[in-house]
């Protein structure tokens, strides 16, 4: 099984979770034999950690939880959203999760969703009609 380059982690030094990149793995002492620790580097502030490679999987495996249809509100950009709250976007046909949510300097709320095929994407939210009036 081939190693990703990516994982997602809670970086100790920015103290947020996010995409950590695979720098190196670390060798023994004694010989060629790899030690079970793993290099990776916040893509956020370029700090790096060394973290053991079986703690490694067991976060990878903790974003993989398959989201069902049935549970997911579809996208709208006139709604508002709850964190951790399952999303799915009709034109890109793709389900996530509500991880964060975010106030834009013009004023329009936005929402990070993490998809299941796509990958982490920013939204728009509960968008008003007077707020884009005020913007044109």
């Amino acid at each position: 099984m081939a190693k990703s380059k990516f994982i997602m982690h809670q970086c100790a030094y920015c103290r947020k979770q996010t995409k950590m990149e695979l720098v190196g793995g670390m060798q023994n002492e004694a010989g060629d034999a790899p030690s079970g620790k793993v290099w990776y580097r916040c893509t956020r502030c370029k700090h790096s950690a060394l973290l053991e490679a079986s703690s490694v999987q067991k976060d990878k495996n903790a974003f993989s939880v398959k989201i069902e249809r049935n549970e997911c509100v579809e996208y709208s950009k006139d709604k508002e959203y709850s964190l951790g709250q399952a999303i799915y976007h009709v034109e890109l046909d793709d389900m996530g999760k509500v991880t964060k949510k975010d106030k834009m300097s013009n004023g329009i709320h936005s929402i990070t969703v993490s998809f299941e095929k796509l990958g982490e994407r920013k939204l728009i939210e509960n968008l008003q009609l007077e707020t884009v009036s005020q913007l044109s």
